[in-house]
C-alpha cells in the first residue's frame, strides 16, 4: 500500500476515534446535567418533608404505624393546618393540605416511610428522583412526644 492511501486512512480512523471520544464527553455532560437536576429536586423535597415532619408529634401520625414496613405516604394533623399528607403520584412528589394538594418537587417516582416498633418516635425517609439516572436520599427524623 502506498503512502497516498495510508494517510487517509489513519486521517479517517483519527477522525472517529476524536468524534467517538466526543460523543462520549457529550453524554457524560447530559448525565451530569440530569444529577444536577435531580438533586436539586430532591433537595426541594428533603426542606419540605424534615421541615414538616420535625414539628410533628408521634400520636398524629395516622397512616405509619410502628411495625417496621415500608408505606408509600404519610398522613399527620398539625395544628392550625389541619390534616396534611405526603404522596407521590405521577413523577411529582405532592403536600395534600386538607385535602388540596400542591406539588413539592418534580422527577420523585417514590417515597418510602416506616416506623420501627422499638422506636417509633423516629421515622425513617427515603426518597427516590430518576429522569435517565436515579437519584436516592434517606434521612431519619425524631418526632415530637
Amino acid at each position: 500500500m502506498n503512502k497516498t492511501k495510508i494517510v487517509p486512512v489513519c486521517l479517517f480512523i483519527l477522525c472517529f476515534f476524536i468524534l467517538a471520544l466526543t460523543l462520549v464527553r457529550i453524554r457524560e455532560i447530559h448525565r451530569m446535567d440530569q444529577k444536577i437536576v435531580l438533586a436539586h429536586e430532591t433537595n426541594k423535597a428533603l426542606y419540605h418533608l424534615m421541615f414538616d415532619l420535625s414539628q410533628v408529634r408521634e400520636a398524629s401520625i395516622q397512616d405509619v404505624p410502628a411495625d417496621g414496613a415500608w408505606h408509600d405516604h404519610i398522613t399527620f394533623m398539625r395544628a392550625p393546618q389541619g390534616e396534611q399528607e405526603y404522596v407521590v403520584q405521577g413523577r411529582e412528589l405532592l403536600l395534600v393540605d386538607n385535602g388540596k394538594p400542591s406539588s413539592i418537587a418534580e422527577n420523585i417516582v417514590g417515597l418510602r416511610i416506616r416506623r420501627h416498633m422499638d422506636s417509633p418516635g423516629i421515622l425513617e425517609v427515603q426518597i427516590r428522583a430518576q429522569k435517565d439516572v436515579t437519584l436516592l436520599s434517606n434521612f431519619r427524623i425524631r418526632l415530637r412526644h
